[in-house]
């Protein structure tokens, strides 16, 4: 699999926020707001990338149904990614960060129902991808019902974003 390769932010340490404030002592304040800068621009990175899986399941055909879900869960994945990279510093490229999918910052908006329903969306996701026996009623949201929870979740994401300084 590649990787993101050094020099890189996101590579400095298990989380840029704790690399950040360890090298404030030795940093200006220029040299902080670059960190951040960085940080912002790899968060904007990740939101885009969610919004590109997104777009690309909407114009899938509703055949694809396996596509489709596949697509959208990978969408919220990486809007999910974006909000822990700004929020707390939290960045992995490994398989065991699917786990946090439900991890979202006390203030979020509708946290609540993105931790239920996102957990959700990650099993409808694995089965597609994983259960060749599995049909479109063996899913809990149907593609639609997820086109319209990750829809959701990208405008109160992008907001998030935005309020924080990131520049989408």
């Amino acid at each position: 699999m590649r990787r993101v390769h050094p020099p890189h932010i996101l590579l400095a340490g298990k989380n840029c926020h704790e690399v950040r404030e360890n090298l404030r002592h030795l940093l200006d304040p220029e040299a902080i707001k670059a960190i951040d800068d960085d940080i912002f621009r790899n968060a904007a990175g990740l939101f885009n990338l969610g919004y590109e899986h997104f777009l690309f399941a909407k114009g899938l055909s509703k055949s694809k149904w396996r596509q489709r879900i596949s697509r959208y869960y990978y969408g919220a994945y990486n809007a999910v990614r974006s909000i822990r990279l700004v929020y707390n510093g939290h960045y992995s490229q490994y398989s065991d960060d699917h786990k946090k999918i439900e991890c979202f910052p006390a203030d979020f908006p509708e946290r609540n129902t993105y931790l239920n329903r996102l957990s959700v969306l990650r099993d409808d996701r694995n089965l597609c991808d994983y259960d060749h026996t599995a049909n479109i009623s063996d899913l809990v949201n149907d593609p639609d019902e997820a086109e319209d929870l990750v829809e959701q979740l990208f405008q109160h994401t992008k907001a998030y974003l935005i309020a924080r300084g990131v520049n989408l």
